[in-house]
């Protein structure tokens, strides 16, 4: 089975749905539930980088699948604040320190709408290991723990490995040209409460189409 693989562009599973920037509206509710893939309300994921790339991550997710926040120390110095949300068929992707958010259409919230929650799994899987729509999700190699968890191991054949776990990437290791990246979780809290505006585009945020 062939596999087209992008991983180095993987954003962590980030097939978003159903945020309204200023808070949601009962109906809005009932579509994001449609999309509610994470067994947890809200997670904070911390992250070790090491290889090519050094640092610490912390990711922010809504466990209605509607946001994720993530910021970045690296140790050239340099910081990434980037905050991903959809709001149904429309996403945002914004860089919280150019105070920019590109705007676009969503499609694979289309996609999903009409899934089951099992196929919305295999959906965003199949996201993470860059494979094509007409490819079979594969079955995972192995199982092992990162940060106490046990996720799902996948090879990934000639560019690395994956971990993922209720469809969170925990670990990855990627090589191009030799060169190695890794990112591994080292702590996940689940269900704690996360302040609202780390899931809101701040005022003064200039949007682009």
């Amino acid at each position: 089975m062939k596999k087209s693989l992008s991983i180095i562009s993987l954003v962590l599973i980030m097939a978003l749905a159903g945020l309204m920037l200023g808070g949601c509206t009962d109906g809005q509710d009932a579509i994001t539930k449609k999309l509610s893939v994470y067994p947890f309300n809200t997670a904070v994921i911390q992250y070790e980088l090491t290889g090519v790339v050094n640092g610490e991550e912390t990711l922010y997710i809504k466990g209605d699948y509607s946001a994720v926040h993530k910021y970045a120390t690296l140790s050239d110095g340099s910081e990434e604040n980037v905050l991903d949300l959809n709001l149904g068929h429309e996403s945002y992707v914004a860089d919280l320190n150019k105070m920019t958010a590109v705007k676009a259409q969503n499609n694979d919230y289309g996609t999903m709408l009409t899934m089951s929650p099992e196929d919305q799994k295999k959906f965003l899987i199949k996201q993470s290991l860059g494979l094509r729509d007409n490819v079979e999700v594969p079955a995972p190699s192995g199982t092992k723990k990162v940060a106490g968890y046990t996720c799902d191991f996948y090879l990934v054949e000639n560019v690395g490995s994956l971990c993922i776990w209720n469809n969170v990437v925990l670990e990855k290791e990627i090589m191009v040209l030799g060169l190695v990246n890794k990112k591994t979780a080292l702590s996940v809290l689940e269900n704690i409460e996360i302040d609202n505006t780390k899931f809101e585009l701040p005022a003064g945020v200039i949007l682009k189409n």
